[in-house]
């Protein structure tokens, strides 16, 4: 039996609360919109799915695999690059805002 810490259940929580996020975010097409207001939606979903893929890859790091496997590497790999991607999705965001107010003053 894999014991879980306290960071594996907080992953698991990010998990749902990803998922819950782009649920909400995948509701709100009401109509026409600016590129300023599609490029900030996109930016929320990349980072609620590169948190869902670190979710699932930092839970499949906790499977019994040897450290040679094939698997466990491609699953350190993609833990990393998620977790990059998704600090980066997260921090571009107040950026591309920061950005087009400028462009409009």
């Amino acid at each position: 039996m894999v014991e879980l810490s306290l960071h594996d259940y907080l992953v698991m929580v990010s998990f749902v609360a990803s998922i819950a996020g782009l649920v909400l975010l995948g509701d709100r097409h009401s109509g026409p919109t600016d590129d300023r207001t599609l490029n900030e939606e996109m930016l929320m979903k990349m980072s609620f799915l590169y948190s869902i893929v670190y979710s699932i890859s930092v839970l499949g790091l906790k499977m019994p695999l040897s450290e040679d496997h094939w698997l466990f590497a491609t699953l350190k790999l993609t833990t990393v690059l998620s977790y990059l991607l998704t600090v980066s999705s997260i921090l571009s965001l107040p950026l591309q805002r920061m950005a087009v107010r400028q462009v409009k003053e």
